[in-house]
């Protein structure tokens, strides 16, 4: 992830533990190795939601995030923006 340019420092610990505990992935020689649910769920994912859940979607909500954190984005805005999006995955 911090490789990528995603995720928080403060993140990367919940996030993997969460992987692990949902049995996405298991540790083997000090890396994440997919299981087969792990690949399902991915899978699943990047062809329904794809749009959603890349590392592109991803980077570009942590730079809306860090507009509001700096004071150069009002977060009603974003929200309604954000709204709008969830509101078109519902359709999907």
């Amino acid at each position: 992830m911090r490789e990528k340019g995603i995720g928080r420092p403060s993140t990367y610990a919940k996030t993997v533990a969460t992987i692990l505990e949902r049995k996405y992935a298991v540790e083997h020689k000090n890396r994440l190795v997919s299981t087969v649910l792990g690949y399902k769920v991915y899978k699943y994912l990047k062809l329904n939601f794809g749009k959603y859940t890349s590392e592109e979607a991803t980077q570009r909500l942590e730079a809306i995030m860090d507009l509001v954190e700096h004071g150069k984005a009002g977060y009603n805005e974003i929200l309604k923006e954000l709204y709008q999006e969830i509101l078109e995955i519902r359709k999907n």
